[in-house]
Formats: structure tokens, C-alpha cells, sequence
């Protein structure tokens, strides 16, 4: 193709009709293709045949149910919000790049922005031992604060983010099994014994998480908030859903395949895993087709020649998949020797900050979720 094939984001949004994130929904379903600007890798282009074809068939009328169901798997946004927004391949917070908040924001800036509150730093929790495991504890303290939570409908988004903050700080406490005051990563720095250089990139890891529109667990967190239930119950149901393999415990396997990688077990592990998306294991991501931006922030601090940057590179090769989000947590994770959970200790204690976030603005908004079924024989194939 000579280079009047390839179109840029903003044409190709213009020939649709569509938003950038809606764009980037049919290039991760393979209806639209893409590639790296050869001028600028940070920008992608788009096969006008390709767009030009959709945006025919987009023309045609279709059915409200069909419409609605393309749209629940990695389509257009169910949900109006004003906290966050993907365009030309960023997450945008308010406004802000996701990007400059992780190079200039504490987390707990972080959430006063998503929040739209005074940023104040959250107090220091006491939070009992009720479990082994990181996950396990964190979901026993969510459950008790529950029990007799206050709901939140009728309530304002300040007294919400109130009772966010101590949260914040009571998983955080639940989820390293320390408790303490001061900036919450330098509080899981210290569950961790690491020092303040290791503490910065923390820092800049907990922000980039912290937010991600509408991902499973938020949405669920958005369903619960719109019934009215209480912020802790709210959070509970989003940790639950964090849990799943197939989101925030991706970084599980993440993990493994980084190992095999340093370990030259790669072909074994790719072998025992024939079939599988590797989005499942850290590489690839269907709402960034030219790559991961957060996933290259967090490697950008580890050093282009050590060992796990070169494992990643060769994986990456391999899968013909650039790094996502779970892979570059890995990668920190065993560049700094911190603990076997820390990638997902990470995880969901940033994104309590997004959830709380959305939360507030579904709860305040006095409107429920509640989707329709479309019912389904046993004998329909499709």
C-alpha cells in the first residue's frame, strides 16, 4: 500500500463518525487494521479500505439489541462519564494525561483529581489480620466495613470521599498486612523494606492504575453504586471482580511467563499455553493497538539492557504483541525484588482510587444500571 492507504486517527474518527476509543474497539476486533506511523512511532495509522468498508455498513440501520450487544465486549461505552476518556491512544483523567499525573501526582493526588475534591492524605488504618493472602484479606476487610456501612444515595460526593480516603488507606493496610501514616507508597515502601528511589516508581505505578473507564471491575463497581449501596460494598464488589484471572490476577501468569522468558523456558510456556490470547499473560491490548502507554511508562524506569527488559523484548518479538500493563507490573516487581503479590497489591490498591471515582459520580447521578437479557435457545449456534 503506498501511504494514501494509511489515515490518521483523526481522519479515520471523521470518515466513521466515532470517538477514538470506539475506533480502537474495531482495530482490536480485527475489522479495521493498523500500524506504526514510520515518521513517529507514537502515533498509529489506519487501512482507509478498511474504515471506508465499516463505515458502509455502519450506515446501514440496525436492531437497538444488536447495537447494545456489540457494544458489552470491547465496544462502544454504555456508560456517559466525565472522569476519564481514551483518546489518540492515552487515557485522559479529567482533562489530564494519564501520563502527567504519574510523573507529577502522589496517589493520593491522584484520587483528590479523580474525585474532583481537596486532595488530604488518609489516615492511618488499623486493619486486623483476617487471612494469609493479600487478596483474602483485603476482600474479609471490605466485607466488614459492609456490614453496617451507610448507603450512599442521598449522600454528597464529599462526605462519599470522605469515607473513600480511609478506605484507600484500609486496603492498602489490608493488602500488605502493615499499617502505618504518611503517603501510601511510601507506606507499602515500608511493608516492603525498599528505598526511595524503588518508592518513586511506586508512586508512578500506583497512578497509572488507578483508572482505566469503564474495565470489568469498574463497570461492576458502577452497577452496585447505582443501587445505592454503601462505598465499602461498592468497593467489594470491584475487588471481587479484580480477582478474576482474566483481569487483575492476569498478572499472575504475567509473572510466569517473565520467568520462563529469563529462565530460556520460553518455547515450553508459550507451548503449554497453544491457543491462549496473550492478553491473558501481559502482551497485547485491544484498546491499544500501537501499544500499551502505561505498560512503557513503568518500563522506561527499569534499564533497557537488564534482565527483565531483554525477556520482555524477546517475548515480545515472539508474540509479534508489544507489553501490556500486567507484563510491565511483573517486570518491576522481579526488577526490585519485591513480593511474589506485589504486581497485584499495585493493581488494586490504585484502583480503588478510580473506583471510588466512579462510585461517587454513578451514586450522585440517582440513576440505575440495568441492561436487558436478549434470550437465547439452546438450538441458536450464533
Amino acid at each position: 500500500m503506498n501511504s494514501t492507504d494509511w489515515i490518521d486517527v483523526e481522519a479515520a474518527c471523521a470518515l466513521l463518525g466515532v470517538k477514538p476509543q470506539t475506533l480502537y474497539a474495531y482495530v482490536s476486533r480485527g475489522q479495521v487494521r493498523a500500524e506504526a506511523d514510520a515518521l513517529d512511532a507514537r502515533r498509529s495509522l489506519y487501512a482507509r479500505i478498511d474504515v471506508e468498508t465499516l463505515a458502509r455498513q455502519n450506515r446501514r440501520p440496525r436492531a437497538r439489541a444488536e447495537v447494545a450487544e456489540a457494544a458489552i465486549r470491547w465496544g462502544d461505552p454504555v456508560l456517559r462519564t466525565a472522569i476519564s476518556e481514551l483518546r489518540d491512544g492515552m487515557l485522559w483523567v479529567r482533562g489530564r494525561s494519564l501520563a502527567d499525573c504519574a510523573e507529577a501526582l502522589t496517589l493520593e493526588e491522584m484520587a483528590a483529581h479523580l474525585w474532583a475534591v481537596e486532595m488530604r492524605i488518609c489516615p492511618a488504618v488499623e486493619v486486623p489480620a483476617m487471612g494469609k493472602s493479600p487478596i483474602g484479606r483485603v476482600l474479609a476487610y471490605l466485607a466488614q466495613e459492609s456490614a453496617d456501612a451507610t448507603p450512599m444515595q442521598g449522600r454528597t460526593a464529599e462526605e462519599i470521599a470522605l469515607e473513600g480516603r480511609r478506605l484507600l488507606a484500609g486496603v492498602a493496610a489490608a493488602l500488605t498486612g502493615h499499617c502505618g501514616g504518611g503517603l501510601l507508597h511510601h507506606r507499602i515502601a515500608s511493608a516492603w523494606g525498599i528505598e526511595p528511589p524503588v518508592a518513586n516508581e511506586l508512586r508512578r505505578a500506583l497512578v497509572l492504575l488507578a483508572e482505566h473507564e469503564l474495565n470489568p471491575s469498574t463497570f461492576a463497581v458502577r452497577v452496585c453504586a447505582s443501587t445505592g449501596a454503601s462505598l465499602p460494598a461498592t468497593l467489594l464488589s470491584g475487588m471481587a471482580t479484580l480477582s478474576g484471572p482474566r483481569h487483575g490476577r492476569v498478572v499472575t501468569l504475567a509473572q510466569k511467563a517473565l520467568r520462563a522468558a529469563l529462565e530460556d523456558r520460553m518455547p515450553a510456556f508459550l507451548g503449554s499455553l497453544e491457543g491462549r490470547n496473550p492478553y491473558g499473560f501481559g502482551f497485547g491490548h485491544p484498546l491499544y493497538p500501537a501499544g500499551d502507554p502505561r505498560a512503557r511508562q513503568i518500563l522506561d524506569m527499569l534499564p533497557p539492557d537488564s534482565p527483565e527488559s531483554s525477556a520482555i523484548k524477546r517475548m515480545a518479538e515472539r508474540l509479534e504483541l508489544a507489553p501490556n500493563i500486567d507484563c510491565a507490573l511483573s517486570a518491576l516487581s522481579e526488577a526490585r525484588g519485591l513480593p511474589d503479590d506485589a504486581a497485584f497489591t499495585i493493581f488494586a490498591t490504585g484502583r480503588v482510587a478510580g473506583w471510588t471515582a466512579h462510585a461517587i459520580e454513578q451514586a450522585t447521578s440517582g440513576e440505575i444500571i440495568r441492561p436487558r437479557a436478549r434470550f437465547r435457545s439452546p438450538d441458536d449456534q450464533r
